[in-house]
């Protein structure tokens, strides 16, 4: 029996191994589009990624992070007139479309609230996204959660300078979990059949040893005992 416990450690923690191990490489795409609010001065535009149908970013997530690099473009241009300001009733709506993963369950869209001005000589110009947001999806093969962030943005436009300035807009995912399905957990790797097959020898070594033992006869050593 002390060979028995000698493997059977390894042999746990090697299961373990297998059974716990999650898959922190989760696949997105998605395209994203925005909008804003009426009463938003003109001289803000925003161009989204991708389409109704195709994405416009794609990557995997490393560790269950992924930097979402971008989300879009806002463009801010100077006056041809009088000055305008951007205000706290002024806000801006992006809408999130997830291909991968797919069965993304809430509402994907995060809104920034926005303050800052442009003129015919300079502006500038701050929008302020919500904290992150967590989102389950569930589909037929997977399962998992992960939380997006969307980065405030901040532009400026310079007196001597460019009438129109550009900010790329960026994110990032967080905290993506997929866990493994029992069909995929229980799909034993090649050292946990070693594994096994080791035990299963040892667990035979010792019953016939004690079948013998209550005989009174020679027990006769299966595999050498490491104590």
């Amino acid at each position: 029996m002390t060979a028995l416990r000698w493997i059977h450690r390894p042999f746990l923690l090697a299961l373990v191994g297998v059974a716990s191990a999650s898959a922190d490489q989760i696949p997105f795409s998605l395209s994203t589009t925005g909008y804003f609010s009426p009463g938003t001065p003109g001289e803000l535009t925003f161009q989204g990624i991708g389409g109704p149908l195709v994405a416009g970013f794609a990557g995997i997530t490393i560790d269950g992070e992924l930097a979402l690099d971008k989300l879009g473009t806002f463009t801010l241009t100077k006056t041809s007139g009088s000055a305008v300001t951007f205000h706290s009733d002024n806000v801006f709506t992006l809408e999130v479309k997830f291909f991968d993963p797919t069965g993304v369950i809430g509402e994907t869209t995060f809104e920034a609230t926005m303050k800052g001005h442009a003129n015919k000589n300079n502006g500038a110009l701050f929008l302020e996204f919500g904290p992150p947001k967590t989102f389950a999806f569930s589909n037929t093969t997977n399962s998992g959660v992960f939380s997006a962030t969307i980065n405030d943005v901040r532009m400026q436009l310079l007196k001597d300078g460019p009438a129109a300035t550009s900010q790329i807009l960026t994110g990032n995912i967080d905290n993506a979990t997929d866990p493994p399905t029992q069909a995929a957990a229980v799909v034993p790797e090649p050292l946990s059949i070693v594994l096994l097959g080791t035990v299963i020898l040892l667990l035979a070594d010792a019953l016939r040893r004690r079948l013998l033992q209550r005989r009174g006869e020679p027990r006769p050593q299966l595999l050498p005992d490491p104590s």
